[in-house]
C-alpha cells in the first residue's frame, strides 16, 4: 500500500480545489479563533466581576465558565451590565464552524493525497467510518463543555494550517513543473525548426 501526495500538472482543476480549500479551512478556523477569544474575555470579565482569581492567559483559554452562560440575554436578565457577552448566533457559529472545517479538511485530503495497491477500498471505507465517528465526537465534545470546544478548534486549527501549507507547496511545485514543462517544449519545437532549417539548406546545396 502507497500514499502518493500531490496532484499532477495534468490535473490543474484538482490543484486549484486543493488551494482554495486549504484558504477557506485557514479562514474558518483563524474567524472561529476569534469568537472564542471574544468568549474568553467575556468569561473572565463575569470572574473578574465575581472577585474569582485568575491567571493571565490568552483570552482564547479562559474556559472556565459555560460559554451559554456569557449570553446577552442570561446577562441581561440577571443585570450584570458590566461584563461583556455573547450573542447566540456567535456561540451557534463558534460550534458550527468547527465541524464544517472537519468537513473541509477531509475533502482537502483527498484532494492531496491517494492511496495505491492491494485492499485500497477496505481502507478508505474504514477511514471514512473511523472519520464519522470522530465528527460525531466532537459533535458531542463540542457542546459538552467549552473547554473541549477550545482544545478542538485548537487542534483543527493546526492541522488545517498544515494542510493549507502542503496545498501552497502543491500548488508551486505544479507550477514550477508546468514552466520547465513548457520551455522545454519551447527548446524542442526550436530544435526541431533548426533541423528543418538545416535540411533544406543542404539540399538547396545540392541542387
Amino acid at each position: 500500500m502507497k500514499i502518493q501526495y500531490g496532484t499532477t500538472i495534468w490535473q490543474p482543476y484538482h490543484m486549484v480545489i486543493a488551494f482554495v480549500l486549504g484558504g477557506v479551512v485557514v479562514a474558518t478556523s483563524l474567524f472561529n479563533e476569534y469568537l472564542l477569544s471574544l468568549f474568553g474575555e467575556s468569561v473572565k470579565s463575569i470572574l473578574d466581576s465575581r472577585k474569582v482569581n485568575v491567571t493571565n492567559k490568552a483570552p482564547v483559554f479562559y474556559c472556565d465558565l459555560p460559554y451559554d452562560n456569557c449570553l446577552c440575554s442570561d446577562l441581561t436578565n440577571k443585570s450584570h451590565t458590566s461584563e461583556k457577552c455573547i450573542t447566540n448566533i456567535q456561540l451557534v457559529g463558534s460550534r458550527i464552524l468547527p465541524l464544517i472545517s472537519f468537513l473541509l479538511q477531509i475533502f482537502l485530503v483527498r484532494e492531496l493525497f491517494s492511496l495505491s495497491g492491494d485492499h485500497r477500498r477496505v481502507i478508505i471505507y474504514t477511514l471514512w467510518i473511523v472519520s464519522i465517528l470522530i465528527f460525531i465526537g466532537m459533535t458531542i465534545s463540542i457542546y459538552w463543555s467549552s473547554c473541549f470546544q477550545v482544545h478542538v478548534s485548537l487542534i483543527l486549527f493546526l492541522t488545517g494550517a498544515s494542510l493549507w501549507i502542503l496545498s501552497w507547496h502543491n500548488a508551486m511545485t505544479n507550477a514550477s513543473r508546468a514552466s520547465a514543462f513548457f520551455n522545454l517544449n519551447q527548446v524542442i519545437i526550436a530544435d526541431r525548426s533548426e533541423r528543418t532549417n538545416n535540411a533544406n539548406r543542404s539540399w538547396l546545396e545540392l541542387l
